[in-house]
């Protein structure tokens, strides 16, 4: 008798929660009862926050019935990683437009060396070029007679916010469970629908919740308009009524830029590591757990507050980063 197939859409949506980790040690070091949200334990090479938005929108392609992916990010994005590895799995054409220097990164690794072994169209381009390349490739896949999809990159889109709002039900069941729910969740922040997500997640479960994301990137004001026109659209989308005051997006912890971190972040990730075994890197979790850390040391959250990291994943970030070195000497 013939094998039904499982559609590769079911394999990734079959077991899409993430748990829900207390941080005893780090909480009462801290003087906070501190849980942590693990996406990066998500069932998917690498796990991560890209994980959960790649779910939704491959299931949108799956819909429109196309058989290409087209999309953009850095050498190290982990949105590129889960998209050449999504494709693989469902057998689609992939065109990567990386943005970087090919002349500086030797042999692969990390979230680069995965994408090349997925076999995809991978071009490497200076940012200048992103939006020609793109536009090329939509082209190219069209010539030869693919049905392409275009991503934005890091999946910033309305499936991808989309995301995260069902990510903030799935940790409502969690903490009915355990009878703790969060005053504060801290994220890091980079193309901005997780963070709008997770606030109208929170409209739903009408929590009081202060959600913070970390910029790991992007500064204000620019920065924060660009969540608001993202938690805007879902709510639009959802039919309910957007709170833009909720929009807390913080730029403070960004340092000299994308993927540039100094000593401070540098010891919040080897004290992670150290008390809880939790493993960070420093492009955006070490940054957002530097945050939480100031945040909680300023008096801004109070002694005893329950307090939320919600772990979105780098632990490829941090196998290729160039801080390696200067992390184990923290």
């Amino acid at each position: 008798m013939e094998t039904e197939r499982i559609s590769p859409g079911n394999n990734l949506r079959l077991a899409n929660n993430s748990p829900l980790h207390e941080l005893p040690r780090l909480g009462d070091y801290l003087s906070v009862s501190l849980y942590t949200k693990r996406d990066d334990l998500l069932p998917f090479v690498g796990g991560g926050n890209k994980v959960r938005k790649m779910w939704k929108i491959s299931a949108d392609v799956e819909a429109k019935g196309c058989n290409a992916i087209v999309t953009t990010g850095g050498m190290q994005s982990n949105h590129a990683r889960v998209a050449a590895l999504t494709s693989a799995m469902y057998g689609w054409k992939l065109f990567l437009v990386l943005h970087g220097s090919a002349s500086n990164q030797g042999l692969p690794k990390g979230n680069l060396l995965l994408m090349y072994l997925t076999e995809g169209d991978i071009k490497i381009v200076e940012p200048t070029k992103i939006s020609q390349t793109i536009n090329s490739c939509i082209l190219q896949a069209r010539q030869e007679g693919f049905e392409p999809y275009l991503i934005p990159g890091g999946g910033h889109c309305l499936t991808g916010a989309m995301a995260y709002l069902e990510a903030v039900l799935e940790l409502k069941e969690q903490c009915d469970k355990l009878d703790w729910y969060p005053e504060w969740i801290i994220h890091a922040s980079g193309t901005g629908t997780t963070q709008a997500g997770l606030l109208a997640g929170i409209n739903f479960t009408e929590w009081k919740t202060k959600v913070v994301g970390i910029s790991v990137a992007r500064r204000n004001p620019s920065g924060k308009e660009i969540i608001e026109h993202a938690y805007e659209e879902l709510c639009s989308e959802l039919k309910i009524q957007p709170e833009k005051h909720l929009v807390d997006f913080r730029d403070e912890w960004v340092g000299e830029g994308y993927e540039k971190a100094g000593p401070e972040v540098f010891s919040a990730i080897r004290m992670a590591a150290e008390m809880e075994g939790l493993i960070l890197d420093p492009t955006y979790t070490g940054k957002a757990f530097k945050a939480l850390i100031d945040i909680i040391k300023s008096g801004e959250i109070k002694s005893g507050s329950k307090v939320l990291f919600w772990h979105t994943g780098g632990l490829l970030n941090l196998m290729a980063s160039p801080y390696v070195e200067d992390i184990l000497k923290s």
